[in-house]
């Protein structure tokens, strides 16, 4: 109960309450979403997926609340949630909601949804390598390495997922389904230009997803060695030496991703 207590005074000092409701309003519409499936007909699997995305909404507390604060995840900072639950509520909630992963849809959500994570996600990374080190921050090429390398996994990792999920329980997330694409896509004639054509639709989608992530987890890493190494000038400090003005040289990375 005490651990749980300090976990809460952390939330409360480091999260406004404008971000608190935020993450709320997320779980609200994530409820709606499952007492939305509740009213059709759906195999186990569908109500779980969504109940563990609505959880996910919650796992940074859990971490710094379950794992010693000396540890990296217990001294993860409470904004990191903000990059996790952007993913849940536009991944899980509106994707599916409106159901905007069908094939035919114009907008290809899908393939926007692995482009702004990458973004999202390497943004996550940086605040994984501030909580990485506990004596000295890293330099700015580091952290911005290991955000990008965090990005380079979770994609991948991901992929993997989509694929036992579609051989384990028969589900859609490699678009099988794309032989019903309409000739009026815009990708139409693109596919057709390919060698397999048709036929490798479901690798295309992979490698679509993959190649969109790669390249803005690449940008997002650019610009972020370019924001820490700048703020690291700023502050006096050659980067990657811990700069003797810094009582808490921990918390000197810490702000820089969360600035």
């Amino acid at each position: 109960m005490r651990k749980c207590k300090e976990t809460l005074h952390a939330l409360r000092s480091e999260i406004t309450l404008g971000e608190y409701l935020i993450w709320w309003a997320v779980r609200a519409c994530m409820l709606v979403y499952i007492l939305r499936q509740l009213g059709e007909a759906h195999r186990a699997v569908d109500y779980f997926l969504p109940a563990v995305n609505a959880l996910g909404t919650f796992s940074v507390f859990f971490l710094r609340w379950i794992f010693p604060k000396g540890t990296m995840l217990g001294r993860l900072n409470f904004r990191a949630q903000h990059y996790i639950t952007f993913m849940i509520f536009f991944g899980s909630f509106v994707g599916n909601y409106f159901r905007l992963y069908d094939i035919n849809n114009p907008l290809h959500y899908d393939w926007i949804l692995h482009a702004v994570s990458g973004v999202a996600i390497t943004l996550l990374g940086c605040h994984l390598a501030a909580a990485m080190t506990q004596d000295q921050p890293l330099a700015p090429r580091v952290t911005a390495c290991a955000a990008m390398g965090f990005s380079f996994f979770l994609m991948v990792a991901w992929e993997i997922m989509e694929f036992c999920g579609d051989y384990l329980f028969g589900d859609n997330n490699q678009k099988y389904d794309w032989l019903e694409m309409q000739p009026s896509d815009p990708f139409y004639p693109l596919i057709l230009r390919g060698a397999p054509g048709m036929r490798q639709l479901p690798l295309l989608d992979t490698m679509a997803d993959l190649t969109l992530a790669f390249l803005f987890t690449v940008l997002t890493g650019v610009v972020l060695y370019a924001v820490l190494k700048r703020r690291a000038q700023k502050r006096g400090a050659t980067p990657g030496e811990t700069d003797p003005a810094e009582q808490n040289p921990e918390e000197k990375i810490t702000n820089m991703c969360n600035n």
